[in-house]
């Protein structure tokens, strides 16, 4: 099974739109594989912030794909953060993205309890 994370960044910008670390946020995703085949499943998780006030706690923090596998659950993550931070005069900085592949990977396991 296909894993992905990043680091995504958002600095606020001074009044000559330089970035810098008065203002900032710092996420983690972390994306998978779904509940169905091709579907995907991602986490954002607040690593960093400014001001705790600012923490959002109404936020959506899992995001679910049907199709595209955890690459297209990671873009819907990174997109709700984007539109998340669209007003607030920001500068993203974004990581690559890295991949871990289980060399043995199995299908999904149904837990009964």
């Amino acid at each position: 099974m296909r894993m992905l994370d990043c680091l995504v960044s958002y600095f606020g910008l001074d009044e000559n739109k330089r970035p810098g670390l008065q203002r900032y946020f710092c996420y983690h995703i972390v994306a998978g594989p779904g509940p169905t085949p091709g579907a995907g499943v991602a986490s954002i998780t607040t690593l960093a912030l400014h001001d705790e006030a600012e923490r959002c706690t109404y936020c959506q923090n899992f995001h679910m794909v049907e199709a595209g596998g955890p690459a297209a659950a990671m873009a819907a993550a990174v997109h709700y953060l984007d539109a998340h931070h669209e007003q607030d005069h920001l500068r993203k900085v974004q990581s690559d993205t890295r991949s871990f592949q289980d060399e043995l990977s199995t299908d999904a396991v149904l837990l009964e309890g």
